[in-house]
């Protein structure tokens, strides 16, 4: 593995400018810097039996920037790629270290897979959100990146082109500030990653920020595991209104167990969620107002629902998205599937609302005609039409064992 050269010519330049004028960012200003420019390898070595690198890159104020990035083990031609941001009290290291020592799930990257785990202790006062920048100057920074969300999406598509990523399975994970730096930086870019997993992420600000301040495409599906009792919490209360006020994607679970990064003590059907499955390739189905959700009850709140999930409990499978015919397998999680028991239901009803289409393309103002059926026996049929966003939501699916959604332009 060689270190690239000087990047600071034509091509390069035309790379970071795609970063800045992506979907979400068009007619938005162009990188303020190359961090690249700089980058040198400073050691291979060995971690959990795999082979790793330590790279430096573009100082910030007077410091070096670290990062480590583990290649895949050869099997898959074009392999995934796993984005880890540590938390605020770590580092690029300490992640990597814990990911290989105890193989923690938020950081551990399977040896078909390549991580990436990336470093920015040289922004302390802003750490991955880059909030008091924000902070500072609002306005500009509805337009511009500041230097921390530039900084991984440039990393990020340099392992890309280095290690020959898949392009659509690029992860990206993080627990505290590394958790709400991934939800500012990543949930917007669903031109760049597939699927998110935060834990007690440290804030919604910078989420809500670049939400309400973007154009972007359909967001990767997250899956938020969070506690009430985090001092942390604020306004995820706030984060999973917007997302279900604008049918965007957000599998949530919660329970009384403070900041402390163990997922595994929210509702198994979240915290086993096969969330490295999804591509970017695909459409993925947007669950609201789910009969089997509990109510969150919100920051240091005193509801009924101290352990809860909201739409851990579906999966799916896309079957056909063609330009004019669209089906996808819905069903709940089994058993099985899981660590440990969950309250799943037999069946559940929940408004369904498609993203990422490929091929079937629903359009304003245009009626559709859906219907569920398992086995050749028709469950349920109606006809729908897309809203003044192109979005087709569709009522009161009733999704228990596998059974498939089929959706056709009205004639």
């Amino acid at each position: 593995m060689i270190a690239p050269k000087n990047a600071s010519g034509l091509a390069y330049a035309i790379l970071l400018a795609g970063l800045a004028t992506s979907t979400w960012a068009v007619n938005k200003a162009s990188p303020q810097r190359n961090f690249m420019e700089d980058l040198a390898l400073r050691e291979e070595f060995e971690i959990g039996g795999r082979k790793a690198f330590f790279y430096e890159h573009a100082k910030q104020d007077g410091k070096a920037v670290p990062f480590y990035l583990v290649p895949a083990n050869g099997t898959i031609a074009n392999p995934p790629l796993h984005v880890v941001l540590h938390h605020a009290g770590g580092s690029a290291k300490q992640a990597i270290n814990e990911a290989f020592a105890v193989k923690h799930r938020h950081q551990y990257v399977a040896k078909e897979h390549c991580g990436l785990y990336l470093d920015c202790r040289s922004l302390k006062t802003d750490w991955w959100w880059g909030w008091k920048t924000i902070e500072k100057n609002k306005e500009l920074h509805k337009k511009q990146l500041q230097s921390a969300e530039e900084r991984v999406l440039q990393t990020i598509e340099w392992a890309v082109k280095n290690q020959k990523v898949d392009r659509n399975r690029i992860y990206l994970s993080g627990r505290s500030m590394g958790g709400s730096g991934s939800l500012g930086i990543g949930y917007v870019r669903g031109d760049v990653f597939a699927a998110i997993l935060v834990n007690v992420p440290a804030g919604a600000e910078h989420f809500l920020f670049r939400l309400q301040n973007s154009r972007y495409p359909d967001p990767p599906p997250t899956i938020n595991t969070s506690s009430q009792t985090d001092g942390w919490a604020k306004r995820q209360e706030d984060l999973l209104a917007y997302c279900g006020e604008n049918k965007l994607p957000m599998i949530f679970g919660w329970g009384p167990f403070g900041h402390a990064s163990k997922p595994s003590m929210a509702n198994s059907a979240v915290y086993d969620f096969p969330w490295r499955e999804i591509v970017k390739n695909e459409a993925y189905p947007v669950f609201g107002n789910a009969d089997s959700d509990q109510v969150y009850p919100g920051f240091r709140g005193k509801g009924k629902d101290q352990n809860g999930q909201i739409n851990g409990y579906f999966r799916w499978k896309n079957l056909k998205d063609n330009k004019g015919r669209f089906s996808m397998e819905l069903r709940l999680a089994r058993q099985d599937e899981l660590g440990k028991p969950a309250a799943i239901p037999k069946q559940a009803t929940a408004d369904v609302t498609l993203r990422r289409l490929q091929n079937f393309k629903t359009k304003a103002g245009m009626s559709y005609a859906w219907k569920m059926s398992r086995q050749g026996k028709q469950l349920q049929a109606g006809t729908h039409m897309a809203n003044k966003d192109g979005l087709l939501t569709l009522p009161k699916v009733v999704i228990g064992t596998p059974a498939t959604l089929e959706i056709t332009p009205r004639k």
